[in-house]
C-alpha cells in the first residue's frame, strides 16, 4: 500500500533539534539581450513564502520550529508538512530537501554502546514522501541510502502554479521489527531548504534568506 507521507521516527529518548527553514528562491542574472536563437531573456525575482508543521496523526497539523522526538518507540510515525505559497503571476519548480545531516546517541545518561559501535538510526529509518499538486511520490526508502553529502531531497522540482499553494508532505517511520541495537540512537538534520525558479527556466542563481 502506497503512504501518502514520510515519517521521521526515532527510537528511545531523543532531545529536540531546530530545523531552520530557508527559502532558496531563484533570481536570474540573464541578459535582456536578444539571443542567436532569437530568444528574449529577461530577469525575473521569484516571491515565495513557506511555513513548516508538525502533526502526530497526519490529521492534526500544528506550526512546528524544532522536531521532538520524545520516548518514540519502533513503529511510531512523525508527520510534517511544508506550505509553499507561489505569490508570482507565472509557475515555478520547487525541490525541497533537508540538510545538515548528524547521528548520535539520543540520551548520553542512557546506553550508548549502540552509537559507540557505530549504528546509525538512519539505517533503519525509512522516508516517504508526496505532494498535493501531482502524482510523485518515495515510498518507504532507506534514509540512509537517500542521503547524499549530508543532505536528502524528499521533493524534486514540483511545479506550482501562478499565485497558488503547494502542500509538500514527509514523514520518517522506525519500522517495529527494529531492535534493542538500534535503541538510544537518534540522527538530525539542520536545514530545511526550499529551492524555487520560473518553470521553463534552466539558469539561475540561488538567494539564501
Amino acid at each position: 500500500m502506497i503512504k501518502k507521507r514520510m515519517t521521521l521516527s526515532i527510537v528511545t529518548l531523543i532531545g529536540s533539534v531546530f530545523l531552520f527553514v530557508i527559502a532558496s528562491f531563484a533570481w536570474f542574472a540573464v541578459s535582456n539581450q536578444t539571443n542567436s536563437n532569437g530568444i528574449v531573456l529577461e530577469n525575473e525575482d521569484i516571491d515565495v513564502s513557506a511555513v513548516f508543521y508538525d502533526s502526530d496523526d497526519d490529521i492534526s497539523y500544528s506550526v512546528a520550529t524544532e522536531i521532538d522526538f520524545n520516548n518514540a518507540t519502533p513503529g511510531d510515525v512523525k508527520y510534517y508538512k511544508l506550505v509553499v505559497t507561489n505569490n508570482n503571476a507565472f509557475s515555478i519548480n520547487t525541490q525541497v530537501f533537508l540538510y545538515g545531516y548528524t547521528n548520535s546517541y539520543a540520551n548520553e545518561g542512557g546506553d550508548v554502546s549502540n552509537n559507540a559501535a557505530g549504528r546509525k538510526l538512519a539505517t533503519v529509518t525509512l522516508l516517504n514522501a508526496s505532494n498535493n499538486i501531482d502524482s510523485v511520490t518515495i515510498e518507504d526508502r532507506n534514509v540512509h541510502q537517500e542521503l547524499s553529502d549530508s543532505k536528502l531531497i524528499t521533493h524534486d522540482y514540483v511545479t506550482i502554479p501562478a499565485n497558488s499553494t503547494g502542500e509538500f508532505y514527509f514523514s520518517f517511520t522506525i519500522p517495529v521489527t527494529v531492535g534493542n541495537d538500534y535503541g538510544n540512537l537518534k540522527f538530525s538534520f539542520t536545514n530545511i531548504y526550499v529551492s524555487s525558479f520560473k518553470a521553463g527556466w534552466y539558469v539561475w542563481k540561488e538567494k539564501t534568506y
